[in-house]
């Protein structure tokens, strides 16, 4: 064998080797471009509309505006809870309640006494009595933890279960 016909070839396929690798290189150019101009089109869209701002300046008043959101927020929220602590007091907050047997010939725990009251002792206390033939019901305000008219052992009862209800 003769080493040059090696190099002869050689010499004769590099025309065909040297083209396929030029036209390798010109997809895989074609592919690239392909994917530069999908980003450079998210990036167009992504910028839309921001005129001579940039991102960064963007972001900054979108930061602002959010901490400002916040502040009116929390300033809002401040209101709201301070009216709802200032009207809380005066609120039905202590509950208190007692059934019994108001005559000998009923059973079953049908009257009761049922004692509300806010965080000022203010409040009502309403008694249900049943009988067979009637039912009554009465009410009772309380002023400062005191009755205004005479109460009845059940009545004390509830009213002493609602400021029970009051320490817990």
């Amino acid at each position: 064998m003769n080493p040059y016909n090696g190099g002869i070839l050689v010499e004769k396929y590099i025309l065909y080797i040297s083209l396929t690798l030029s036209i390798i290189s010109v997809i895989f150019f074609l592919i690239q471009n392909i994917r530069l101009n999908g980003i450079i089109r998210k990036y167009k869209y992504f910028m839309q509309g921001l005129g001579d701002n940039d991102v960064e300046n963007l972001m900054i008043s979108y930061l602002e505006n959010l901490e400002k959101l916040r502040n009116d927020v929390h300033v809002v929220m401040d209101k709201r809870i301070k009216e709802l602590e200032r009207k809380i007091p005066d609120c039905l907050q202590h509950i208190g309640m007692v059934n019994y047997n108001a005559f000998e010939n009923v059973g079953n725990n049908m009257s009761f006494s049922i004692a509300a009251l806010d965080e000022k002792k203010d409040g009502f206390v309403i008694t249900g009595i049943y009988s067979r033939e009637n039912s009554y019901v009465y009410a009772k305000e309380i002023k400062k933890g005191e009755p205004q008219r005479k109460l009845s052992n059940e009545e004390v009862e509830a009213i002493n279960k609602a400021l029970e209800n009051r320490k817990q």
